[in-house]
């Protein structure tokens, strides 16, 4: 296997958008079964050898961050059930070029690991929560505890990680009558919620029942109650739109703080991505909702050396699109479950 790090020309793709961005799954495996990102009675999953070893992940991160990738965002299913991440945590931190290592995960075992996490590189944490109801929560996930993910959040946070980052996918029915207390919860402790469009994601999730929650009208429902200042061009890799809030009347002890806001159906802002995926079975994703994979696992495994690597991921690139096809009044735009994408 090839580690030494090689020098290339920028990732772009042909419409001249740079990729600085990679997100990873490193497994398809989730204790979650929530709504809106598998069925119901689950998923049939390979064995173990079908995913990426973390030899194979760090040849790719290497690879990638030579030609521009700087933050590397792990996901899955949920990061946290693949054994020893530390470890792998730690050999992404290492390489050349890689300026953050983040993680998305859902919470529920983030008190066991939240410390090794933080001491092997992890730079920042972003944690799935869709609602602050024990019953509700257990509903929308399926059987996941609220407490667990509570106490998960607590310990990341006395770990040292600040700004945590709460994703609420808010689904009419569900959760859109939770936006005022989800607010009020995350700026008292200083975290950041960011509110997203339920997105046409998966053939056999409740996606076409009415769900999605346009970002216009969860500012109007919360404008009720807050002020909401635009912060204009944040710093960010991702596609938030954030806001300053603070609570009409001084409610909150904090005063105020900062929510974001994932409009990722009604207003499209692929002119600006900067992101590619690459599955927990190596299947690099060009675009979330376009179902084209590149085998880069196939590659690996077959003795292929990083410039044929390098020309497959370049091959992806150009073949993206200009723009996702989510509409809201449409249906699901990919087969594959959101779980077996990475996020």
């Amino acid at each position: 296997m090839e580690t030494a790090q090689r020098r290339m020309e920028p990732l772009v793709d042909r419409f001249n958008r740079p990729v600085t961005y990679l997100r990873l799954s490193v497994t398809d495996r989730c204790n979650f079964r929530c709504v809106y990102c598998m069925p119901a009675e689950g998923l049939d999953f390979g064995p173990n050898s079908t995913l990426l070893t973390f030899e194979e992940i760090e040849r790719l991160v290497r690879l990638m961050a030579a030609g521009g990738v700087r933050r590397v965002r792990l996901t899955g299913g949920e990061p946290l059930v693949r054994r020893d991440l530390p470890a792998l945590v730690a050999r992404l931190s290492a390489i050349e070029g890689v300026d953050q290592v983040v993680m998305t995960t859902n919470g529920h075992q983030l008190g066991r690991c939240a410390e090794a996490l933080r001491e092997a590189g992890l730079t920042g944490l972003t944690v799935s929560l869709d609602s602050l109801d024990e019953a509700r929560f257990a509903q929308i996930t399926r059987g996941g505890e609220l407490s667990a993910v509570l106490a998960g959040i607590e310990a990341a946070s006395r770990a040292g990680f600040e700004g945590i980052k709460i994703n609420a996918v808010i689904i009419r029915g569900f959760n859109d009558d939770e936006l005022d207390d989800m607010v009020a919860w995350a700026v008292e402790r200083g975290h950041i919620l960011r509110m997203i469009e339920f997105m046409p994601i998966g053939a056999d999730t409740i996606w076409g029942q009415g769900g999605c929650v346009p970002v216009a009208e969860m500012e109007a429902s919360l404008g009720l109650r807050w002020s909401l200042e635009p912060l204009g061009e944040v710093a960010s890799a991702g596609p938030a739109r954030y806001f300053r809030v603070a609570g009409r009347g001084g409610q909150l002890r904090r005063g105020e703080g900062k929510v974001g806001f994932i409009s990722a159906v009604t207003r499209c802002f692929c002119d600006g991505c900067n992101r590619v995926r690459v599955t927990a079975q190596g299947g690099l994703r060009a675009c979330l909702a376009d179902d084209r994979e590149v085998d880069l696992r196939a590659l690996m495994r077959g003795g292929e050396g990083d410039e044929a690597l390098e020309e497959a991921i370049r091959g992806s690139l150009w073949g993206k699109l200009a723009s996702h096809s989510f509409n809201i009044d449409g249906g699901a735009v990919t087969r594959k479950q959101m779980v077996s994408i990475g996020g």
